[in-house]
Formats: structure tokens, sequence, C-alpha cells
């Protein structure tokens, strides 16, 4: 939970403490807790339910100990909110609360990795440990991951869907694809869909719209900003152009 207003908060068993925009708080499943407003505007917070999976695969890489607490994870009852974690988790949060469209994988890929960010400020640096995959290396994985992106572009795949085709926990294949390839998922897959809808801009006549839509995008206009982001020009413009 990132605060937006201060609060002082308190755990069943625990001290209080003030919570600000400057803290993140973790709650596990059922968690007892009091909240007393500080601020004048009340008390205001954006809140971000988290799969117990996931929470304790990403606790389990920087506390191997946990496994002693497996159905309350997280031990810590806060932690501290950088700059850019708390800009990251705003603009995701008020894109959503508007209701505007956001890729489903985008919106996971963000959660796993401010989960990750504000774990580690509470923990400091994961705990070394040994490849997650059983059967696979790093460049099997990152080849399988690249195959079933190259084949399934066009899809609305989840994060669950593409790590049990690679047999792999969501978090790790989020980690482990972002070194590898310096990118993530959703991005890799975004460069696909451009550049394949690029081929149907410049040398076909067919409405951008039906274009757009074949190429996983949820609108023309949606297809038109984020083609301008990537090529520095509209679909329309470089049809004209071309």
């Amino acid at each position: 939970m990132f605060p937006r207003t201060a609060v002082e908060i308190q755990h069943e068993h625990e001290r209080a403490f003030i919570g600000n925009p400057n803290v993140v708080t973790f709650y596990n499943k059922g968690q007892a807790y009091v909240r007393n407003a500080i601020s004048p505007e009340g008390d205001r917070c954006d809140w971000f339910g988290i799969n117990l999976e996931l929470a304790q695969d990403v606790v389990r890489s920087f506390e191997p100990a946990f496994e002693s607490r497996p159905e309350r994870p997280f031990r810590f009852t806060r932690g501290w909110s950088d700059p850019q974690t708390y800009l990251m988790q705003r603009q995701l949060f008020e894109l959503l609360a508007k209701g505007s469209f956001v890729e489903p994988l985008l919106v996971e890929e963000t959660v796993v990795t401010l989960l990750e960010r504000v774990v580690r400020t509470a923990y400091g640096e994961p705990f070394p440990r040994r490849s997650q995959s059983k059967f696979m290396d790093q460049r099997e994985v990152v080849h399988r991951v690249e195959r079933v992106l190259s084949e399934r572009w066009g899809e609305d795949l989840t994060l669950q869907t593409i790590a049990r085709q690679v047999r792999m926990s969501v978090y790790h294949l989020c980690r482990m694809f972002r070194r590898a390839t310096g990118t993530t998922l959703h991005q890799y897959r975004q460069n696909l869909r451009l550049r394949w809808s690029l081929e149907g801009v410049i040398e076909s006549s067919r409405p951008l719209v039906d274009i757009a839509l074949d190429a996983g995008f949820s609108s023309h206009s949606h297809f038109t900003s984020t083609f301008h982001r990537q090529f520095a020009q509209t679909p329309s413009r470089l049809r004209v152009n071309g």
C-alpha cells in the first residue's frame, strides 16, 4: 500500500508507525491493523493486491527462511518508497482509475516490478540462488519465451500463460527475461506488433483501424499513439509520405 496522505498505522502485535508518501506498507492476507488519519485531507492511499504465490516467490529470493511462515510472507510492516517507485505506481494507478485502456501484460509486469522494488527496500539484495528452471538453462528459457511471443504476438497473453509454457514462476520469468534481453515481455511483444503493422501501413491500402485490430491493439487511437512513440510519426502521415 502506498499512502498518499499522512496516517498512523498499527499492525496487530506491532508498534504504531507513520505512513506517508515516503513509505510503502506491507499487509499479509487477513492482517489486522488500525489506521488513524493525521493529514487534514484524511486517509488516502493506493492499494495493490498481490497473488500469494507471487508474493512468496519474490520474498523467497530475499529471505529463504520465510518458508517457516508461507501464509504470511511479509515480516516487515513497512519499507521506503523511492521517487521512481512512487511515480511508477501513481501513474499506473491513475491510468486504471480513470478507466484508460492499459494492456493487461503491461499492468502485470509493472506490478511485479513494483513488488520487487518495494521488497528490495526492506530486505536489500536478493539471496543468491540457483536457476529456477529444472529443465532448461537461461538461454533455452529465453529461446522458448521468444518463440511463444513470436507465435502468439497478436493474443492477449497473461504472464501466467507464458510462465506455464516455459515451466517457470511469473516473478523469475519477468526478472530473467528482462536481464537477458534488456526489455520487458510487454515491450518485446509490442515491438513485434508494431513492426508487423508497419508492412501493412506502407505496402497496402488497408484501413488503418483494421491493421490496428489485427495487430492486437484495442483501438485505432491506441495504435496511433504507440506507433508514433516507436517510429516518430503517425501511421497516416507515414502512409502519405510513403
